[in-house]
């Protein structure tokens, strides 16, 4: 600190610093969803080994990402996200090194897909538990801090997979591997260097107990806190929903109806502007606006969006319609995080964040399956229907959720 009290310099760019760390390693990462299928087809040959491997990834990703909520806790935010970036970097790392050895057979490349993958969830409750400390010092409002992070985050998932699928083409699977392993260990580096918030707490300052105890507590605030029980059960909800339209109606739209793989290319490219516009909205006036009333609102254009593509409309129009579904729903995910960040204790914050994360991602296979058999069931029409009146639905929960109009009391003059 500074002798009138205001945080130096360091800290004061520190929230910078966390937004470049995780720009670098979300664009290996999302270069690595390209890379290591490829790589998996490549050596093996095999399909089938292929999907076992994407989904063991994610199972365990959410398996740890559960029970680790209370180490995040213990270690504190600024260790348990270099950690998680470092472990990350290495097991990426490890696959072209050991394949290059000879040494890579199916379970060897198994164990280190799941431990490029395995910290996902600690980490993206770290890096948002950083943010809270890293704005205040900066002098920003917490909701531009959450909305320049997802818009990181965005940023990276609509460049990422072009660029692994060039960089594969040009430089070869292997050196993308070792690129992502780079970025990862540089995110790490930059937050252990440059960063000084999110240390852990004195060990008196956390009250005593066991392992399973501690992650209990975590589930007890969030099932007894009404805001955070309705926020964390209405994201699972649109978790879901999200995934059965852009994992299955879009597929089947473009497939169908448009009859072009490029028209979907095209679809979720939109979607990924209008998310960044929105992003960039909200960073700017969000502070200024009722919380209640931008998730509602958000919601509710969402799904009219949703229910506008009922009527199959042409490349273009849908390109449009999916640039303001993106547009609209991008304020929502900085909302729910900042309402989590101001709601739970910051002793708890890891173990409910990754409680929280978890359920999310259990809801995406989950809603996508329930939109394959919809589809096969009814047809696409309706299928669409169903999922924009389904949003309605939880909306209108919302609305009439009495624990939502605590929102209000996150608005700023």
């Amino acid at each position: 600190m500074t002798i009138d009290g205001r945080p130096g310099r360091r800290r004061r760019w520190g929230i910078y610093v966390l937004l470049g760390a995780v720009a670098v390693a979300s664009v290996g990462e999302a270069m690595m969803v390209v890379a290591v299928p490829w790589f998996v087809l490549q050596t093996t040959g095999s399909v089938a080994q292929t999907g076992i491997l994407v989904a063991l990834g994610a199972v365990a990703s959410g398996a740890v990402g559960f029970v680790s909520g209370p180490l995040v806790d213990r270690w504190g935010f600024r260790a348990t996200a270099v950690l998680s970036y470092a472990v990350g970097g290495i097991g990426a790392a490890c696959i072209p090194v050991m394949h290059a050895l000879e040494m890579l057979n199916f379970p060897v490349l198994a164990a280190l897909v799941v431990a490029a993958n395995v910290l996902d969830i600690p980490a993206s409750a770290a890096v948002t538990g950083l943010v809270p400390e890293l704005s205040a010092d900066a002098d920003m409002p917490l909701e531009r801090g959450n909305a320049l992070l997802g818009g990181v985050h965005q940023v990276a998932q609509l460049c990422g997979p072009p660029l692994g699928g060039a960089a594969v083409a040009l430089f070869g699977v292997a050196d993308v591997l070792l690129v992502d392993a780079a970025a990862c260990l540089l995110a790490a580096l930059l937050i252990l260097g440059c960063i000084a918030a999110g240390r852990a707490a004195a060990p008196g300052a956390r009250a005593a107990g066991a392992y399973l105890a501690e992650l209990r507590s975590g589930l007890r605030t969030l099932r007894e806190h009404r805001l955070l029980r309705a926020m964390a059960v209405s994201g699972t909800a649109f978790n879901g929903l999200d995934s059965g339209l852009a994992g299955v109606v879009l597929v089947t739209y473009a497939y169908q109806h448009l009859g072009s793989a490029a028209g979907l290319g095209v679809l979720l490219t939109a979607f990924g502007l209008g998310a960044v516009a929105g992003t960039v909205g909200y960073a700017v006036a969000g502070h200024r606006l009722g919380a209640r009333r931008v998730y509602l609102g958000s919601g509710f254009a969402v799904a009219l969006s949703i229910g506008a593509l009922a009527a199959l409309p042409s490349l273009a129009v849908g390109a449009v319609l999916l640039a303001l579904l993106g547009a609209f729903a991008a304020p929502v995910g900085p909302l729910r995080t900042g309402v989590f960040q101001r709601s739970v204790p910051r002793e708890q914050y890891g173990r409910v964040a990754a409680a929280v994360d978890t359920a999310g991602l259990v809801a995406v296979p989950l809603g996508a399956s329930l939109t394959v058999v919809l589809v096969g069931a009814v047809g696409l029409r309706p299928t669409i229907v169903a999922l924009a009146c389904a949003y309605l639905l939880v909306v209108c929960g919302c609305w009439a959720a009495p624990a939502l109009r605590g929102m209000r009391a996150d608005r700023q003059p």
